[in-house]
């Protein structure tokens, strides 16, 4: 069998009492441990990003942060896992600054191209290049 994708709903189930609970929480322990091969891309990363804090209330955006790092770099997920650090990295460390902002930064630091967004305090502070005002020809 192939490597496989990760989806969102294998942590949510994992961290709740329900059904699917005991098989996910299952499957993560192989995972972390390396047994199970699984990718993690971003899109999926984002959605825990925002899902992940309606089932643990408690977790602050940096506990959250250690949290996902911890989970991208168990031996089993595999994927761009530099991407995935440089961004969730500026993400966590960086309060108000969206998720898709922050992958737009990492993008356009890589591409060196500029960011067209009225979030324009926010990805400066990445260091990228946000015209403003826009630039209309």
């Amino acid at each position: 069998m192939s490597e496989g994708l990760l989806d969102t709903n294998l942590f949510i189930h994992a961290m709740t009492m329900d059904d699917h609970s005991q098989d996910c929480q299952e499957f993560l322990r192989a995972l972390a441990r390396g047994d199970i091969l699984a990718r993690l891309e971003v899109a999926v990363l984002h959605e825990l990003t925002s899902v992940v804090p309606r089932y643990r209330k408690q977790m602050d955006r940096t506990q959250l942060g250690e949290y996902l790092r911890t989970v991208i770099e168990w031996p089993g997920v595999t994927g761009d896992k530099v991407l995935l650090l440089d961004v969730l990295g500026r993400w966590e460390s960086t309060p108000g600054l969206g998720f898709v902002d922050a992958y737009l930064a990492m993008l356009a630091t890589e591409r060196r191209c500029p960011i067209y967004s009225k979030n324009v305090h926010e990805l400066r502070g990445q260091g990228v290049t946000v015209p403003d005002p826009l630039a209309v020809t």
